[in-house]
Parts: C-alpha cells; sequence; structure tokens
C-alpha cells in the first residue's frame, strides 16, 4: 500500500471518530437538555402550598402612661387584650398542580412558640373561611399555640390570608403538615418596600375584622357625655352582652356613671319598665312585643339589628354528615321543631322572649305547634323538646346534649366548643347575607324608655348608637342603624 493511501485511510478514520465523538457530545448535550426541562416541569408540577408571614408586631410597644392616645385596644369576647400580637400570614397554593381533600396526608398547621392563639380569621377566600371557621380541630385543646387548618382545597395560584390574634412574649411562626406528592414551604423574605404594602394589607385587614374581635385606637373612640348618676337596662339576653360592652365603654370614660345590665328576657324587661316608669331604666326587646299595646306610654328608639342562627351540637354530624355545610331548608325546621323528626331534639326559649319570636317569624308557620308552653331544659326527665329560659342556658344545653338543635344570637357560640351554626337555605347567619335580605333570622333590637329619655339614659343611647361605637361592635352579631343604610335592612331601624 503507498503512502499517500496509508495517509488517506487514517484521516478517514480520524474524521470518523470525530464525528462519533461530535454525535456523542451532541447527544448527551440533547440528554443533559431534557433531563432538565423534565426536571424543571416534574418541579414546577409538584403540590407546593407556600407561606410568608406579611405581619408579625406587638399590638403596643411597651408601656405607656394611662389614655396615652398612641395605644391600641383589642378585645376578644370581652376580654382585653394586653400582651398582644398579630400575624398575617399569606398562604398559597404555589405548585402546579390543584390540590384537594384527599392530597392532605397531615393538616397544614401553623404554631406560634411562647404565644397563645386567642382568635383568627381567614381573609380572601369566602370558602375557606367558611370551611376553617366550621372546623372543630382549628383549635387544638392541648395546644393554645398552633392553629391546624381543616383539608384545604386550594386551586393553582389560589390562596388566603390569616389573620391571627396572639398574646404571650414569643415570636416566630413554623410551620407543619404533609401534602402526598407534595410540600409546604416558607417563602423568602420579601423586600423592605413589599413589607411597607404589606403594612397596608394589614391595616385594610384590621378594618375589616369580624366574629367576635374588635380593635379601636383610644385617639378615635366614641366620645362619651357624662352625666353623674345611675342607670339599669333590663331585657333581651341576646342583646346584653352588646349593652354590657357599650356600658363598660361609658363608664370607662365617665366613671361618676354606674350603670346595670339585667338579662331577664325581653318581655320581662319591657314589663318591668311598663309597671316602674322608672326614667332610669331602659328595656331592651328583640323585636317589638306581639301585643303592641304593651308599648303604651314608652318611647322606642330602635339601635339595629340583631343576627340570629339556628345551632346545633357537633354530634348530629355522625347521622348528617354534611350538616354544617350544606344546611337546613325552612320545610326542615318545620319538621324539625314541630317535632315531627326523631333524630333531633329541639330546644327553644320559654317565656317571652323575642329570640323565640323572630325564629317563629322567620321559619315557622301556622302548621307549626306553639313552642312556649315546652318543659324546662335540664328538667327531671325531661327527654325531648324543651325550652331554655335565657340564650346562654340554651346554648349550655345544646353544647352538652348530642342531638340537640336550638337558635341563639350567634356571637355566642365561640365559648360552646361543642356547638355550630347551620345554614338555612343555603345562606349563613352573617352580615353580608343578613344586609343583602337572603337571611332572615334577624330582629330590629328596640330600646324604650319611660318617656322622652334624658340625662344619662339619652347619654347612654346617644354613646350606643353613635357611628364610632357603632364600628367598634361591627362583627358581634349586632347591626348597627347607622349601617343598614340602601340595604334590605333599611327599613328595620324606624323607631316610629
Amino acid at each position: 500500500m503507498s503512502s499517500v493511501t496509508q495517509a488517506s485511510g487514517i484521516l478517514s478514520d480520524l474524521n470518523s471518530m470525530i464525528d462519533s465523538r461530535e454525535a456523542l457530545t451532541t447527544l448527551t448535550c440533547a440528554l443533559i437538555t431534557g433531563a432538565i426541562g423534565l426536571l424543571v416541569t416534574a418541579v414546577r408540577r409538584r403540590r407546593q402550598i407556600g407561606w410568608s408571614v406579611l405581619f408579625d408586631e406587638p399590638i403596643n410597644r411597651g408601656p405607656a402612661p394611662p389614655n396615652d392616645l398612641n395605644m391600641w385596644e383589642i378585645h376578644s369576647q370581652g376580654r382585653e387584650i394586653e400582651d398582644g400580637s398579630l400575624v398575617v400570614l399569606d398562604v398559597l397554593n404555589s405548585g402546579g398542580q390543584d390540590i384537594d381533600e384527599s392530597h392532605v396526608a397531615v393538616p397544614l398547621r401553623f404554631t406560634f412558640p411562647g404565644r397563645e392563639v386567642v382568635h383568627f380569621k381567614v381573609r380572601d377566600s369566602d370558602d375557606l373561611h367558611n370551611l376553617i371557621e366550621r372546623s372543630t380541630d382549628t383549635l387544638p385543646p392541648d395546644d393554645a399555640s398552633r392553629i391546624v387548618l381543616p383539608a384545604l382545597p386550594l386551586n393553582r395560584q389560589d390562596g388566603f390570608k390569616l389573620l391571627i390574634l396572639l398574646v404571650g412574649s414569643g415570636s416566630g411562626v413554623r410551620s407543619g403538615g404533609i401534602i402526598r406528592g407534595g410540600r409546604i414551604v416558607q417563602k423568602a423574605k420579601r423586600s423592605r418596600l413589599y413589607q411597607v404594602t404589606a403594612a397596608g394589607t394589614v391595616m385594610a385587614l384590621l378594618i375589616g375584622i369580624s366574629g367576635g374581635v374588635w380593635l379601636a385606637n383610644r385617639a378615635l373612640s366614641p366620645e362619651a357625655t357624662c352625666t353623674h348618676g345611675s342607670l339599669s337596662i333590663k331585657g333581651s339576653t341576646a342583646f346584653a352582652p352588646v349593652a354590657t360592652q357599650v356600658k363598660n365603654a361609658y363608664e370607662q370614660s365617665c366613671p361618676n356613671a354606674t350603670i346595670r345590665v339585667v338579662a331577664n328576657g325581653s318581655g320581662n324587661g319591657l314589663a318591668d319598665l311598663r309597671l316602674s316608669k322608672d326614667t332610669s331604666t331602659i328595656a331592651m326587646s328583640d323585636g317589638r312585643p306581639s301585643d303592641q299595646t304593651d308599648e303604651e306610654g314608652l318611647n322606642r328608639r330602635a339601635a339595629g339589628v340583631v343576627v340570629f342562627a339556628v345551632v346545633a351540637n357537633h354530634a348530629l354530624e355522625d347521622s348528617h354528615p354534611r350538616l354544617f355545610e350544606d344546611g337546613l331548608t325552612t320545610a326542615d325546621l318545620r319538621t324539625i321543631f314541630g317535632g315531627r323528626d326523631p333524630a333531633y331534639l329541639p330546644v327553644g326559649r320559654s317565656g317571652d322572649s323575642g329570640t323565640r319570636a323572630a325564629f317563629e317569624s322567620a321559619f315557622l308557620d301556622d302548621s307549626s305547634p306553639a313552642s312556649k308552653d315546652l318543659p324546662e331544659c335540664g328538667s327531671t326527665g325531661v327527654t325531648t323538646a324543651c325550652n331554655a329560659k335565657t340564650t346562654m342556658d340554651l346554648l349550655e344545653y345544646v353544647n352538652s346534649t348530642a342531638n340537640a338543635i336550638g337558635y341563639a344570637e350567634a356571637d355566642a357560640l365561640p365559648f360552646f366548643p361543642n356547638v355550630g351554626t347551620i345554614p338555612v337555605n343555603t345562606y349563613e347567619p352573617i352580615r353580608e347575607d343578613a344586609l343583602s335580605g337572603n337571611y332572615p333570622f334577624v330582629a330590629t333590637e328596640y330600646l324604650y324608655t319611660a318617656g322622652e329619655p334624658a340625662g344619662l339614659t339619652a347619654n347612654y343611647l346617644d354613646f350606643l348608637t353613635s357611628d364610632p361605637m357603632t364600628a367598634q361592635l361591627r362583627g358581634h352579631g349586632f347591626i348597627g342603624c347607622s349601617d343598614v343604610g340602601g340595604t334590605k335592612l333599611a327599613g328595620e331601624c324606624t323607631d316610629g
């Protein structure tokens, strides 16, 4: 073989080797690129719940002199929170797949070391708000520093915010839970600009807070016109907590005034005033009396609208799994409170109860038997339908009786862990459904006086119905008259 031929063969073999290496390199790069793409796609499509802390600050920084106008006051169910802090969490489905209840192996939870959860609210998701607030597992009795959320369906990029009121000097937030085929992660800390924006979001949330927690700055407190003397407020057991809250605020501003609230029922309060004609007494009535001649000689003033709820023991979920989600219809209530459904033990109110009158007006008809004269709940041998004297008596009985169902002022439920509210005709006992006219179980709260009110009586009434006090009372199952204008409830606030 000539040298030229040998050289030609070597070059040919060398070119083949170079071509093979180029092909191998190209193939390797393609495989790596494809693998990276698949990995990125897999990560992007992974189920993931991300959360971040928008706000975590003490309510007040350090001690302050009495009546400092720069200090905030937080109250929850009548309890003043002195060593409190507010946390706002942003929770988002940040993964590539929708998440439903079956994907939640261990529920999402948040722990606040060294702090106790007093109350919380859900914002930006009505469905999640209703689901979370119906859950009996949300605040475990064995760990007051923790919130455990129920299994949440969460579509991609959907989320919500949690506003949490805490007490204690601890700090920090920890998360837990297991998502099948996914993870729960804390999102990276945001920029200072984001934090400033978040502060504005927090303030908006605080302004709209409801459900048993209210916040007020002392500089924005309602102004009381002070008068020395004493005042008695008698009647409605449903409105008594609101009247007491206003009493406490008035007496704080006016220490020389003494106000006593007696929750003895709408009918009794009105009867006492009618007999005594005492100008230093106010009678609270859920709606007007059935015999309106009982009002003769009295002055009537509409304070607002009380929202009531149909309530039941959570044990009923064993036989009616979706009772607290799907609710009942008006026809269901007529059957139950007519004693024609043995699965339920109906509990009503005795005497001249304004709450019972509002319930019967909203849901019952002439075919439903009168419930005024049923035996008293808790009496020896009573295992059927019964009546309770007060709102608290009714709730205590429903709380301790597995198949009991009744009705009460909506804001009292946090004190009774075994009791939940039931939607009626798909509508909830909440402010929005009441104002829209879709939820009818409400009553105008009338305040009666013997003649035209004057002195301390007039000043208390003005204080209660002022716009700042109305704002403080939002979320307490009560809608002030200054808030009903332009709504379906506007006609409820007429004095004449």
